[in-house]
Parts: C-alpha cells; sequence; structure tokens
C-alpha cells in the first residue's frame, strides 16, 4: 500500500464524510481525501486529484452513485469503486458489482470500511501487475514472431543462393545425366525455399495454405522442365488445407519428387507447357478437363476424415511392368519412399493407365 492514499470521497452528509474519515485515520490509513457532491467536481477529481480508491453514496441530491460509477469506469477504471451508503440493498449490490463496483460498505457498520479498502487496493495492484506481465509476455511474442519470421527468409535466401550456386556449376557440365542431376537438386532447394517463404509471409507463422503451395510448385516445374512448343495439361483439384512445417517441408520434397518424374518419364516427347486457349501453364495453374490426345498431369490433394491424400498422375507411358517402386535404386524414388515414411504415410501406386501415386497420411503431431 502507498505511504498517502488519495481518495474520493462522493458523499453530502458531512458528519457522514467525518464518521467514514475517523474510521480511516482509526485503523491506521494514512490519506488525503476530497469530497465532492456534484458530477462536476467528481469529474475534475479524477482528472486532476487522480484517486487511489473511490467512496460514493448510493443518493445524493443533485448526483447518485450509479452515475459516478459509470463515469470512473470510463475515466479511470483501475481505480477501486466502493459503495459507502445506509439504503443500498443485496439485490442493488449485486447489480453494482456486475457492473463493476469493486465492494460496498453499510453506515452502520463502518469496521468494514479499513478491511475493504486494503482488499480493493490489493486487487487492483495485483490486476496491474497481471496486466504488466501480459503485455510484456505480448511484447515478447511479437519479438518472437519477427525473430521467426527473419529465421525463415534468411533459411529461405540461403536455399535460394545453393539452388543458384547449382545453375551455375550446371553451366560447366558437358555430360547430359550429371547434369539433371544438377537441375533436381537446384529444384529441390527451390520447393524448400518456397516453403520458407510461404512461412514467413503467413499471418499465423504456424501453417501455410498447402493447396496454394502446390498450384506454385506444379507450375514452376511444368515451365522448368518442358519446353515452348506444344502442351502438357496440368490440372490440380486441391483444398486449401493448411499444414505445418514439419508436415509442409517433407510433403513438399516428395510433391517436387513426384512431379518431376512424370515430367521427365511418362512423355518420351517434350512439350511445351500451354492450356486450351494457348495461356501459358506458368502464368497460372490450369484447371482444365483432360483431353486424351493431350499429355497430362494430375495433382489432388485433399482431406478425408482425418487423414490427408495426395495423388499425382499422368497418362504417360507408365512404369514397366516388371518395375518394383520401392526398390528401384533410383535416387527420386528412393526420397519419396523414405520421405513418405518419414511422415508416417503410405504410399501406393496404379500403373494401369499412366502413373498414379498416392500418399495417405495423417499430419505430424509434435
Amino acid at each position: 500500500m502507498k505511504e498517502e492514499l488519495k481518495i474520493i470521497i462522493l458523499e453530502d452528509v458531512q458528519y457522514d464524510v467525518e464518521l467514514i474519515e475517523y474510521e480511516l485515520r482509526r485503523e491506521g490509513i494514512n490519506f488525503t481525501s476530497k469530497q465532492v457532491e456534484i458530477e462536476e467536481n467528481f469529474i475534475e477529481g479524477l482528472n486532476l486529484f487522480k484517486p487511489d480508491v473511490i467512496l460514493a453514496d448510493h443518493s445524493l441530491p443533485k448526483f447518485d452513485g450509479v452515475s459516478a460509477l459509470e463515469i470512473a469506469k470510463k475515466i479511470a477504471p483501475e481505480v477501486p469503486f466502493i459503495f459507502v451508503s445506509g439504503k443500498i440493498g443485496d439485490e442493488f449490490a449485486v447489480d453494482m458489482l456486475k457492473k463493476g463496483a469493486t465492494d460496498y460498505v453499510f453506515k452502520n457498520n463502518l469496521t468494514k470500511l479499513v478491511p475493504a479498502v486494503k482488499r480493493a487496493l490489493t486487487e487492483r495492484d495485483e490486476l496491474t501487475e497481471l496486466k504488466k506481465s501480459k503485455s510484456e509476455l505480448q511484447i515478447a511474442l511479437q519479438e518472437k514472431e519477427m525473430l521467426l519470421k527473419e529465421i525463415h527468409h534468411r533459411v529461405k535466401n540461403n536455399l535460394i543462393m545453393i539452388s543458384n550456386l547449382l545453375e551455375l556449376q550446371s553451366h560447366y557440365i558437358k555430360d547430359k545425366t550429371d547434369f539433371n542431376f544438377f537441375r533436381e537438386s537446384q529444384n529441390r532447394a527451390n520447393s524448400m525455399a518456397l516453403i520458407h517463404e510461404r512461412f514467413y509471409q503467413s499471418a499465423d507463422l504456424k501453417s501455410i495454405d498447402f493447396g496454394e503451395y502446390i498450384c506454385t510448385l506444379a507450375t514452376d516445374l511444368v515451365s522448368t522442365y518442358v519446353t515452348a512448343s506444344g502442351q502438357i495439361n496440368l490440372i490440380t483439384d486441391v483444398e486449401n488445407i493448411f499444414l505445418d512445417i514439419d508436415t509442409a517441408i517433407p510433403l513438399g520434397l516428395i510433391l517436387n519428387e513426384l512431379l518431376t518424374n512424370s515430367l521427365k518419364y511418362a512423355f518420351p516427347v517434350t512439350y511445351g507447357c500451354r492450356s486450351a486457349d494457348g495461356t501459358s501453364a506458368s502464368q497460372s495453374c490450369i484447371i482444365s478437363e483432360s483431353v486424351s490426345k493431350i499429355p497430362t498431369i494430375t495433382v489432388v490433394f485433399h482431406k478425408i476424415g482425418d487423414k490427408f491424400e495426395l495423388i499425382v498422375k499422368d497418362n504417360g507411358i507408365g512404369f514397366p511392368k516388371d518395375l518394383d517402386y520401392k526398390k528401384t535404386g533410383t535416387l527420386g524414388l528412393e526420397l519419396i519412399n523414405r520421405i513418405t515414411k518419414q511422415i508416417d504415410g503410405i504410399i501406393e501406386m496404379d500403373a494401369s493407365e499412366g502413373s498414379e501415386f498416392k500418399i495417405t497420411f495423417k499430419e505430424l503431431e509434435i
């Protein structure tokens, strides 16, 4: 408690004011008081006197405690407001407590006044400390979010730098196999960079719209692998599902490998990426009906019950019948199998028409 309290006493009977002050001094309260009777003086006291406690009668000739409470809650909501009255009923007291009063004391039992004041000041101090802690926590949270955004931004930049270095190095490679290896590594770095970019742009920093990510990544890969002549019909049937980083990054790598396999091997002839109306697929994610004569890659992403389902399929030449996709020895399929296990997923392949890979999984619980 402060060494000297400032107390506003809203009371028109001087004798009652003296009794209140006597009781406060008798109990050892050191204070300075300001008596007010009308609204104008009450408002002035709140603004200039800046009380620690307000003691208010229920009814005065030109003002009343209910109106005073409403004004106090607007001007000085943190100041305890205690009714001191001889005409207050239980129903009224409960109603005032609901409206923000701290306590009430009957004039014929002023021995309860000081305990009520001390309790009110203790509660005020605890609430002030709680608000201060909450404010400090909010500041710390904002700083953490800024740091997390900076981390995602730097990781994204580092991955882009790696991708650019691989691109530069590939210019000096003559062997086609080695060149393809560098380009695939570059695309893997880009797929992860894109996820980190989505995270630092996300409002909550906890999850990203993976459906939107699929659209962007698929379009980027098609424009990377396919020449400007001919057509590939890119179909996306995806939901706007939000995934956290522990699921999004491995799933992004899986998607990158599946799309890369279709683009590299499904269609022996290299086609350009054009939609039915001639616009470039690199400009937007094309959603159209599959045309049997046009090479088509379809990406499907849905939530079914408590599980997610990612499907990448094409109408290309498909896999050899005797090929075991789990034991091919190729880096791309090995990555797909390993990462699917990492997210506790199940992988299935259907080679009856072209090739279709279906990954079923639950979001990881961290």
